[in-house]
């Protein structure tokens, strides 16, 4: 987001709820790469001028979005490092109602985008958002055995896994069955033994 401008004003998160939804709206029916500045624009009705007092440019835009998203759903030092069952199930719990109540539109960017370059550019801007994480959270006394770029990294690709998975196998499991999953598989508990657990 252009440092020159605070996001906090009534009319800048006015601007910015009307440009993510402009371009979340585009993106459900066109690739990323094939959205233009002037599309988001025109579409918003926010003019060019505007649009760059808040944001550089449309990668710019999207980035902000996701850090929004990331904020939103609460992704906490707790959950980064998997300190304990219930804050990673709070967040999913979180992070799998807000995908439920924007089901339809989700898919349609990911159906839209799958094959195109917008993954690659949640991906990483996920990366870099948990890298940031994990540095404040290295300041509130959590130590990585892991290096911060490498851990990252594999955080990142758990946490966009769990979204595609989700939104490709939401009719097949009710949510608190895909949570406990999920659970499970970050306690690295895969396999029953003969007799139980």
């Amino acid at each position: 987001m252009n440092q020159t401008t605070s996001k906090t004003s009534v009319s800048a998160r006015r601007t910015y709820l009307l440009l993510s939804r402009t371009l979340f709206g585009l993106m459900a029916d066109s690739p990323f790469e094939r959205i233009t500045l002037t599309d988001i624009c025109n579409a918003s009705l926010v003019p060019r001028s505007t649009f760059y007092r808040y944001f550089e440019d449309k990668y710019d835009l999207l980035h902000c979005c996701l850090r929004g998203l990331v904020d939103e759903v609460g992704l906490t030092e707790d959950v980064i490092c998997f300190k304990n069952r219930e804050s990673i199930r709070d967040f999913l719990m979180v992070l799998i109602r807000h995908i439920n109540e924007n089901m339809k539109q989700y898919r349609k960017i990911y159906g839209a985008n799958q094959d195109g370059e917008l993954m690659k550019i949640l991906q990483n801007g996920l990366r870099q958002i948990l890298t940031e994480k994990l540095e404040e959270a290295e300041e509130k006394g959590y130590r990585s055995k892991i290096p911060h770029p490498i851990f990252a990294s594999l955080l990142a690709d758990f946490y966009f896994g769990i979204i595609k998975c989700y939104l490709e196998m939401a009719d097949q499991y009710d949510t608190e069955t895909f949570i406990e999953n999920v659970c499970l598989f970050s306690e690295r508990d895969f396999f029953e033994t003969e007799g139980g657990r």
